[in-house]
């Protein structure tokens, strides 16, 4: 691993050559026109400011796990299993405080391992993401009804087996249980919640799951109230939206997204399309707040460049004597889905060859351009905020920790 951290990555050095190698590389495929891209580097205004405490969040997409990944964990359970799969970025994933990820499809005993159309995934699934350090899973997605009402509950057993917080669905006739989570790290405690757009026309008759949109007024609410309690130090809503393989948002999910944020939340992750979309900055109420629309594919078998193209997200929350939160930055890494016949997995874009990490550069950068990507050399000390980061002789700005 060592190795593959210190190669250098692929020279795309403006937006133009990142387009012609995009493009160059059968990408011509993507869902959007020039008109269309609007990559926006993001800095916080107050990234800089004295805190007491800081927390890094990290995020990644689908765990889509077609027959090939399954097939993969089980050919190597004694060597991991399904961590395999991402061990490539496992260290990566260390860097951050809390992990979240979009846990898409059930993991249901009773129901023989399945792909699509009706996805369903071994119980080994849920220890090896314990393992990996995951803290966090949403649940609410359009695969979460593929094995039914059962395949919820037997869902929820194994998370809860594993201690593996979830958000988003609840077992059957449930009518009480919370829809959200609240993780606690670094001294921050941080409530969750998702919901989905859609359970892919199975009906939903025990109302298992938070519907984005039908569910409107009710998600709203809760992230008001969650937002107004005391001892929360910030809402993150996870939905599951949005047009399968665009790279663009849809005017709807723009417009959910700040209702979100207008409720409370100070972060959206968003989820679905396959692909990876836009993120941007918000300020309501004079608080600088962040969304991305999708995160695209962790890991999974769908195939072309822009599918296995995704990124992990680092989200900088810090802290104040008086308990004030705000958005110190975000960084993100690009990622590759490799699917060859003897080695599957997500690997770091930059450790790859410019064929094979390249495309997903060039898209992590016509979206978020390449002023907030990690650098190979960051794999030892991480910063949200690296522009905080005082020069030789410099005094520090930005507080302690």
């Amino acid at each position: 691993m060592t190795d593959l951290l210190l190669r250098k990555p692929p020279l795309l050095k403006s937006p133009l050559a990142t387009w012609a190698l995009a493009t160059s590389l059968s990408l011509s495929s993507l869902s959007w026109s020039a008109s269309q891209i609007q990559a926006q580097s993001l800095r916080f205004a107050r990234a800089c400011e004295p805190h007491t405490q800081e927390v890094t969040l990290a995020g990644v997409g689908d765990l889509l796990l077609h027959t090939p990944l399954q097939k993969a964990a089980a050919t190597h359970r004694a060597h991991g299993g399904f961590a395999t799969l991402w061990a490539n970025v496992q260290s990566w994933l260390q860097l951050a405080d809390v992990r979240y990820a979009n846990l898409e499809g059930p993991v249901a005993a009773s129901f023989t391992p399945s792909s699509y159309p009706a996805f369903n995934y071994a119980e080994p699934l849920i220890a090896d993401l314990v393992r990996s350090g995951f803290n966090i899973v949403s649940t609410a997605n359009n695969h979460s009804l593929d094995k039914g009402p059962q395949g919820v509950d037997e869902t929820i057993s194994e998370l809860q087996e594993h201690r593996l917080p979830f958000t988003g669905t609840r077992r059957t006739q449930d009518r009480t249980s919370p829809w959200h989570t609240v993780t606690e790290q670094e001294g921050f405690k941080i409530a969750w919640l998702a919901c989905t757009f859609s359970t892919n026309g199975i009906p939903d008759r025990q109302q298992q799951v938070l519907h984005c949109y039908e569910d409107q007024a009710e998600t709203l609410a809760i992230i008001e109230r969650l937002s107004n309690t005391p001892g929360i130090d910030a809402v993150i809503v996870t939905p599951h939206w949005g047009v399968e393989y665009k790279h663009h948002p849809e005017a709807r999910e723009r417009a959910l997204g700040r209702k979100f944020l207008e409720a409370g939340a100070l972060a959206v992750i968003g989820a679905h399309p396959h692909v990876l979309q836009s993120w941007e900055k918000i300020t309501i109420r004079g608080e600088e707040r962040f969304i991305i629309y999708s995160l695209g594919n962790f890991v999974s078998g769908q195939s072309g460049a822009a599918r296995r193209a995704s990124t992990l997200l680092y989200l900088g929350l810090s802290k104040n004597r008086a308990g004030d939160v705000w958005i110190n930055g975000v960084r993100n890494l690009p990622l590759t889905m490799i699917l060859r016949p003897n080695e599957v997995g997500v690997v770091p874009s930059h450790t790859l060859s410019e064929r094979e990490g390249g495309p997903s550069i060039a898209i992590n950068r016509m979206l978020f351009t390449a002023d907030n990507e990690v650098k190979p050399e960051d794999a030892q000390a991480l910063r949200t905020n690296p522009e905080c980061i005082p020069r030789p002789g410099e005094p520090h700005s930005n507080g302690t920790r």
